[in-house]
């Protein structure tokens, strides 16, 4: 029953992320089975390595959930400037040109992803400009990207081209390691650390709240996003709830990882 529901849930998320669970004919093998890292890894490479640098970016989310409970959620994402420099340079340059702010969740997969940066989808009632498309940095397109789509991945969504990817990207909430190879990975989820680094506290993560709206930091705030019923009742699409991307930031760019400590 397992292996079917994952079926349906990787058919359907082809339909707009494409090809997640097949993989094509390609002239190369650039990576090797023993090449894939889990984020953890690639976090360890880094920190070892002050010639690769790192970016970060934290976005804020507003939305209720399907209990109408108000929530504000905060989400950190260590980008790796070395492995995917296109992707990041453009996550960059549109964070920084306040592209995202507004933009909403457009899309969920039942424990596999949330997607978001659709131009069209705003919670300000206009569109964005669109974004140049920018060069699939992953195997099938013959670049090498190693980094393994575990959860907390960072990625970015694109159609059948290789080289559609433009402003939408999509985090992984369970492994989803079919897209391996096929899609850009170039960052991932951090946890929320204190004004001294510390990871934060029960009492922190569980009773915090600004004004009426509790507060969610990182991967809890991507689990509530992810169990957020999905219209139609579907497992794969909008959800009922709108997930309102109030600001993306960068909070550095372009450094080694170790500085960072």
């Amino acid at each position: 029953m397992k292996k079917l529901l994952f079926f349906i849930l990787t058919l359907a998320l082809s339909f707009t992320l494409v090809g997640c669970g097949k993989k094509e004919d390609k002239t190369t093998d650039l990576v090797k089975d023993s090449d894939w890292l889990t984020p953890g890894a690639m976090i360890a490479k880094y920190e070892a390595d002050d010639t690769l640098k790192v970016s970060e970016v934290k976005m804020t989310f507003e939305f209720m959930d399907d209990d109408g409970l108000s929530y504000i959620g905060y989400m950190t994402f260590l980008l790796f400037n070395d492995l995917a420099p296109r992707s990041v340079e453009n996550f960059i340059k549109l964070t920084e040109k306040g592209f995202y702010d507004n933009l909403t969740i457009t899309r969920v997969v039942s424990d596999v992803t949330i997607q978001g940066g659709d131009p069209e989808k705003t919670t300000i009632n206009e569109t964005k400009d669109s974004t140049n498309t920018i060069k699939g940095e992953f195997e099938e397109n013959e670049i090498f990207n190693n980094l393994s789509h575990r959860r907390g991945v960072l990625s970015m969504a694109r159609a059948s081209d290789y080289d559609s990817a433009s402003s939408q990207f999509f985090v992984v909430t369970n492994n989803f390691t079919s897209c391996d190879g096929s899609y850009a990975a170039f960052g991932v989820l951090l946890e929320e650390r204190d004004e001294n680094g510390s990871t934060l506290t029960t009492e922190v993560r569980n009773y915090t709240y600004e004004g009426n709206k509790r507060v969610l930091y990182d991967y809890d705030c991507l689990d509530v996003i992810s169990s957020l019923a999905i219209q139609n009742g579907s497992s794969d699409g909008a959800p009922v709830q709108t997930v309102a991307i109030k600001e993306a930031k960068v909070v550095v760019k372009d450094v080694a990882l170790s500085s960072l400590k």
